[in-house]
């Protein structure tokens, strides 16, 4: 039995360092990092996985070096990868990412044809045998056959929500949000989702139609979680920030994990931002990653404890 199944995509990050973020028509200076495994989904699976989850992962990649190297790094952490998806003759995505003193980024994307599973390529009996699948919702062409799959064989559906939404219909979006079981997504994602910027009122819109719990990201202001009883809000802390890359999925990642353990709301939220905060320290969306034991002692050392916890 899996804890999580995610289902979409992969692919490497290269990363340079500059001054400044460039503007429009301007040139910066940049210095090489590095070549990092990642991929929303592939980042997430590597955060539940490092937390201890037992993960499989459903992506696509091309039959090329930048393939090898980010399913062979989703395989050295433990993630099962026997349903992923090699694309002869194709290319693997990657992405360029721009990362200033701050640790703020801007990023290009290169898209590929082998940038996430076409649905006729996923195993939905393989699916079965997870307790949550992950995807990102914003992408209905995979969402809504595969959400639709797993909900129909008892498997909760998680989804991560991107500034995206627009480009879906009213009718893909009211589907989306019917199959999930649990939604994260940040202020800019929520705002496009909904169509406004009030906070509470959006997720209460979004919790409307379907989810049992909806999880919104703030960046350094924190979290909020909302269910239909419940609203409580986590803050951020205050860290060294090299490189927020990757930060939400990691975030994302752990807060199903807890859940898969069946831990209450707020545990999971407290970790969850604990694992975020210890993975932002370090350049490289996999490179600092949190195990449960990592961030217990982060929220020791706030002053933070579990009524039952070692």
């Amino acid at each position: 039995m899996f804890d999580i199944i995610g289902v979409g995509d992969a692919d490497i990050d290269i990363m340079l360092k500059v001054d400044h973020i460039p503007g429009h028509d301007e040139k910066v200076l940049g210095q090489m990092l590095g070549k990092f495994p990642g991929g929303m989904v592939a980042n997430y699976l590597s955060a539940a996985a490092a937390f201890g989850a037992k993960c499989g992962a459903v992506v696509s990649v091309g039959e090329d070096d930048f393939g090898r190297l980010t399913l062979g790094d989703l395989e050295k952490r433990g993630v099962d990868i026997s349903h992923s998806i090699v694309r002869p003759g194709e290319d693997t995505y990657f992405t360029v990412t721009n990362l200033d003193a701050s640790g703020e980024k801007s990023m290009s994307i290169c898209q590929t044809a082998a940038i996430s599973p076409y649905p006729e390529e996923v195993d939905f009996d393989y699916l079965a045998e997870a307790k949550y699948v992950h995807m990102i919702g914003t992408y209905p062409h995979l969402v809504l056959p595969v959400g639709r799959e797993a909900k129909k064989r008892g498997v909760r559906v998680s989804l991560d929500f991107e500034p995206e939404s627009d480009r879906m219909t009213p009718e893909q979006k009211a589907e989306t949000l019917s199959l999930a079981y649990i939604v994260f997504p940040n202020e800019e994602g929520l705002a496009c989702y909904v169509g406004h910027r009030d906070l509470e009122r959006g997720a209460r819109e979004m919790l409307a139609q379907g989810p049992e719990i909806v999880v919104v990201t703030r960046g350094a202001a924190g979290c909020e979680v909302f269910t239909k009883e419940a609203h409580f809000a986590v803050p951020a802390f205050r860290v060294p920030v090299r490189d927020t890359t990757g930060a939400g999925d990691t975030f994302n990642a752990v807060f199903v994990s807890c859940l898969a353990r069946e831990y209450p709301l707020e545990r999971c939220a407290w970790l969850a931002t604990a694992a975020a905060a210890i993975q932002i320290q370090q350049v490289g969306s996999r490179t600092g990653l949190a195990d449960e034991a990592a961030a217990k002692r982060l929220l020791r050392a706030q002053g933070i404890r579990f009524s039952d916890q070692d």
